[in-house]
């Protein structure tokens, strides 16, 4: 008779089962409709003052030499003022990588076409040569007798 065996579960529903565990962890507790959730509404607060800094931000009041020395965040302005010529090198290579390595599957393409067009010169170059050839073929060159007299 056939031996029973232990019914394990397969690697793919133990990852899915993992899957849906983490999925559950992660998940924000339900709220009930109508009732704001606290999560919820500290991101929208968040997005809605990020939203109105941006738009009250004004370029001639944050530089005025009081403001900018004595109550304005000015470190973002100093990082990027200080790695601007990092960034501007790092955009630079990028950019001509992305050109050269273009240029170069354009000059791959060329040589492969100028070859062909070679190739093609040289078979039609065979071609009427092997149509002069005569009726017997080229008969070798004796320098001297095969045998000795």
């Amino acid at each position: 008779p056939p031996r029973a065996r232990a019914r394990t579960p397969a690697p793919r529903a133990a990852a899915m089962a993992l899957r849906l565990a983490a999925l559950r962890r992660f998940a924000s507790k339900p709220v009930p409709l109508g009732a704001s959730g606290g999560q919820a509404q500290a991101m929208k607060d968040s997005v809605n003052k990020l939203g109105e800094s941006v738009k009250g931000f004004s370029f001639s009041a944050f530089f005025e030499e009081k403001h900018f020395w004595k109550a304005a965040n000015v470190g973002p302005f100093f990082l990027l003022l200080f790695f601007t010529p990092t960034l501007y090198r790092s955009l630079k290579d990028a950019y001509w990588t992305r050109q050269l390595r273009k240029l170069n599957t354009e000059e791959v393409i060329s040589d492969r076409y100028e070859w062909l067009r070679l190739n093609m010169l040289k078979d039609e170059v065979e071609e009427q040569l092997l149509k002069q050839v005569p009726a017997g073929g080229v008969q070798p060159l004796e320098l001297g007798p095969s045998l000795p007299p």
